[in-house]
């Protein structure tokens, strides 16, 4: 267990060898630098960060067995993506790309786990926001509060 600057704990597995078997996702990344650019004709921004994002998305069932460990009393695997696991940003960001394939470029940037919903004007402002609550709601995605801006 590893303690986050926030105080709350995190497990850490180490999966450096499962990790060097496994082939790359080449899923690309979107590039930051395009998604600023696209973030300056907006006049109001929101920030949006998904709570612990990978953990929302199930390992597949064949899986499950390769992220096992052993603690003092008994063996677990874990039953989502984690932190640690190869390729993870690239199998979310794929996620959010099919989920989200309407608003990407229009009113939405996301980079992983992190989203900005741009609004130019003020009065589509409502709309954009209730438009991406919608989409990810149809996809039990959360968001987390603490990490979310409004009115920036």
């Amino acid at each position: 267990m590893v303690r986050k600057t926030s105080g709350k704990w995190r497990m850490c597995v180490n999966f450096t060898d499962m990790n060097k078997a496994c082939p790359k996702d080449p899923y690309p990344l979107p590039s930051i630098d395009s998604l600023v650019d696209s973030a300056l004709h907006c006049s109001l921004l929101r920030f949006l960060d998904a709570f612990s994002g990978y953990n929302q998305i199930r390992m597949h069932p064949k899986d499950k067995s390769k992220t096992t460990f052993m603690a003092e009393v008994a063996i677990y695997c874990y039953k989502v993506m984690l932190l640690g696991l190869m390729s993870v940003g690239a199998t979310y960001q794929r996620l959010i790309d099919r989920i989200m394939f309407s608003m990407l470029g229009r009113n939405v940037q996301a980079y992983v786990d992190d989203m900005v919903v741009t609004s130019s004007k003020a009065d589509v402002l409502v709309f954009d926001l209730k438009e991406l609550f919608a989409t990810i709601a149809r996809h039990n995605l959360k968001l987390n509060p603490n990490k979310c801006l409004f009115g920036v």
